[in-house]
């Protein structure tokens, strides 16, 4: 994916799992919520799927409605979701993960957003207070990621 939006936010983890641990974590419902952020609600327009064209909502918590964008699974192949997005901001949002260093029981996951705000305001408002606290919030995320796939023990592992 090319760099074409003016916002960038990327977070790295290396996880002492396998891709499969991994895979499951990323798209198995009761996993993803464990990691996800509880600062959105992210939910399926239809059903829990992760197949090219399924549609998501996302919403702030707290916020209601009033900052909505709506996602769609514009790519999926094994290690990869690619969202493309649109609604108070737009562009995509890319989960990969791939074995780190050639160790099969080590995976690196990246998390990259690239966007642009829709409201203007926003643009002033969001370098100085959203920013910084999305920011903050997907290095936690990231946490609670690595924590969820190296569970010993892992579902159905």
């Amino acid at each position: 994916m090319e760099h074409q939006y003016p916002y960038l936010q990327e977070e790295f983890v290396v996880v002492e799992a396998p891709l499969e641990r991994v895979e499951a974590v990323m798209t198995e419902r009761p996993l993803m919520t464990r990691w996800m952020s509880p600062a959105v609600r992210f939910e399926p327009l239809e059903t829990w799927s992760f197949e090219q064209g399924a549609r998501w909502r996302l919403t702030l918590t707290g916020l209601g409605r009033a900052l909505e964008a709506h996602y769609v699974v514009h790519d999926r192949q094994p290690g990869l979701v690619l969202w493309a997005f649109t609604g108070f901001w737009e562009g995509f949002d890319a989960w990969h993960w791939r074995p780190f260093q050639g160790h099969a029981g080590r995976t690196l996951i990246q998390n990259r957003i690239e966007y642009n705000l829709r409201i203007p305001i926003l643009d002033v408002l969001w370098p100085a207070t959203v920013g910084p606290l999305m920011g903050w919030d997907a290095r936690v995320q990231m946490r609670r990621l690595k924590s969820v796939c190296e569970e010993a023990g892992g579902v159905g592992f």
